[in-house]
């Protein structure tokens, strides 16, 4: 199994610990990069109060976007170079920055990025510079999107709104959403689930959502019927949790597919190409002892708020150190199983770093 590295001082000797803070906000700042033969390179101005950070990139929804260098004072934190045993991992050019400190991966349509997700690492005040790659050669614009964390410290407890939007899946609507028995039970499920990590879901919203969207053809929420189901979502910033029926056709690398997020991390801002989680009701049988709904929300809305995979079906592992051995009964690893509910230290931190967590 391949471990992630950096380059300069970029961790920690000893990590942070989070603290109460009554002064969390975010801070956001918008710019349009002008790439040429597929890349741009460009600067930004960290605050001293900046304990997290997102990129968020909108760009041609024909188009392959990945942040391939990232660097602060300190040293390198996603850098494009692999070194030999991580080339054979068969990851192409994504490779470096998948295997970086601060892990990278790419999308279509755009791309991003949050920092830190490793908590070890520094997000220290001043110049960076990072780097957007594209799939597209042709000169061509893209957005961007950075929003800033600020707090005095890093926050030990946090809020987040949800929307769940409802198409009728599983007999599911706005109008019952208050009293139906397995909408009702997977709810408990993802707060009882985000509440030891000290994240409260709230307020959770209900929006009536197109039956037409009970059935995806995509998987990777690219297609034009995604990407409007997506950015007909609420007028509330926050997580969005679409629920469907089914996907389909089945991935033909996974099978059936339970969930998946429009991104890691997601974005917070409503209408938005990535600001969004899917999940299938069909997915497992609506009894107590076998539902899975709630388990799968959760799980895809830790993607969203900057979690990967502890361990994926190829045994690469997460970046974070506390999940070694802890794999077997956390949420996020790969495959559902009604016990893999536990979230560690170290991955609390990250999701309380997301942009969509404001105060309690």
């Amino acid at each position: 199994m391949l471990a992630c590295s950096g380059e300069g001082q970029v961790y920690h000797e000893t990590l942070p610990q989070p603290a109460a803070v009554d002064d969390l906000r975010s801070v956001s700042e918008q710019r349009t990069l002008d790439l040429e033969s597929g890349l741009i390179r460009w600067q930004f101005e960290v605050s001293a109060l900046t304990k997290s950070f997102a990129l968020y990139i909108e760009g041609v929804t024909a188009a392959e976007y990945l942040i391939d260098e990232l660097e602060g004072p300190d040293g390198v934190l996603v850098r494009s170079r692999a070194s030999s045993d991580e080339a054979a991992s068969g990851l192409g050019a994504a490779t470096a920055p998948f295997f970086s400190a601060n892990r990278s991966v790419g999308d279509h349509g755009g791309a991003s990025l949050l920092v830190p997700n490793d908590p070890r690492l520094k997000v220290t005040p001043g110049t960076w510079s990072a780097r957007l790659r594209s799939t597209r050669t042709e000169p061509h614009s893209v957005r961007l999107t950075r929003i800033e964390q600020h707090a005095s410290a890093r926050p030990a407890a946090v809020r987040i709104p949800l929307n769940v939007h409802l198409s009728g899946a599983g007999g599911i609507t706005r109008d019952n959403a208050q009293t139906h028995p397995r909408l009702r039970r997977a709810m408990q499920r993802i707060q009882s689930i985000f509440s030891p990590a000290n994240i409260e879901l709230s307020p959770i919203n209900y929006w009536e959502l197109d039956e037409g969207f009970q059935v995806l053809e995509d998987v990777t929420l690219r297609d034009d019927q995604s990407l409007e189901m997506l950015q007909s979502s609420s007028t509330s910033d926050g997580i969005n949790l679409f629920l469907i029926e089914r996907f389909e056709p089945a991935d033909d690398l996974l099978g059936t597919v339970g969930g998946v997020s429009a991104a890691i991390p997601g974005d917070p801002r409503t209408g938005e190409r990535f600001a969004g989680v899917v999940v299938a009701t069909s997915f497992s049988d609506d009894t107590p002892e076998d539902d899975l709904l709630g388990l799968t929300a959760a799980h895809e809305i830790g993607h969203f708020l900057g979690l990967f995979h502890t361990i994926e079906a190829a045994g690469f592992e997460d970046p974070l150190e506390d999940t070694e051995g802890a794999t077997q009964d956390n949420l996020m690893h790969h495959l559902s199983r009604s016990d893999r509910d536990q979230l560690t230290e170290h991955q609390g931190m990250v999701l309380r770093a997301h942009p969509a967590a404001v105060l309690p």
